[in-house]
């Protein structure tokens, strides 16, 4: 076979394997991703009492049941200050300082993450209470933080929840994330 028929032939097994998802944002935005053929949709869990939600919320988890979560969250921001990442990280490091406590790591270690041509970061904690104990379903042993300027004021948050971060499914988690790309209603890349 020659390589474009080959290589037309394997893009179009990956579509198949692992269709994309659509995410309306509204006002002619959506976010689209792929989902790992592993992992499945799941219910949003019960935030608290009589506060709305903030952003467009999706969840999932892994069809094996492992105690493996991903939620991701697309949030309209008022203006462009977090395509600045100096700006972006003064955020993350103010959000993420309520983990740090209670966690292994002790503070926030921000490591780089990219969404496509988009940077941002992610930060992992350790539920120091949990380490050495049996996983309990939803108690999860780690969780990422993950911060994302997408442009066109969407911002991308997102978190794992795992017991593992050296696992399959966290691997799984973060593909999923890398996966985002923001579009035009009509489909056209943002």
């Amino acid at each position: 076979m020659n390589k474009p028929l080959l290589l037309l032939a394997l893009l179009g097994l990956l579509a198949v394997a692992a269709p994309a998802e659509k995410l309306d944002l509204g006002e002619g935005k959506a976010a689209l991703f792929t989902v790992p053929e592993t992992w499945k949709p799941a219910a949003m869990p019960p935030g608290p009492s009589g506060m709305p939600a903030l952003g467009t919320n999706v969840r999932y988890v892994t069809k094996n049941g492992s105690n493996d979560a991903v939620l991701i969250t697309l949030i309209a921001v008022p203006d462009d200050r977090f395509a600045d990442r100096e700006n972006l990280r003064a955020m993350i490091e103010e959000a993420t300082q309520q983990f740090a406590a209670g966690s292994v790591e002790g503070k926030a270690n921000l490591t780089e993450l990219r969404v496509g041509s988009h940077a941002g970061y992610s930060v992992a904690f350790t539920d120091a209470s949990l380490v050495g104990k049996p996983p309990v379903k939803e108690d999860y042993k780690t969780l990422t933080s993950c911060f994302v300027y997408l442009g066109d004021k969407v911002m991308l948050t997102a978190t794992i929840f795992s017991d593992d971060l050296s696992g399959k499914a966290y691997a799984e988690a973060f593909k999923l994330l890398k996966s985002i790309a923001l579009t035009s209603g009509k489909g056209g890349a943002i």
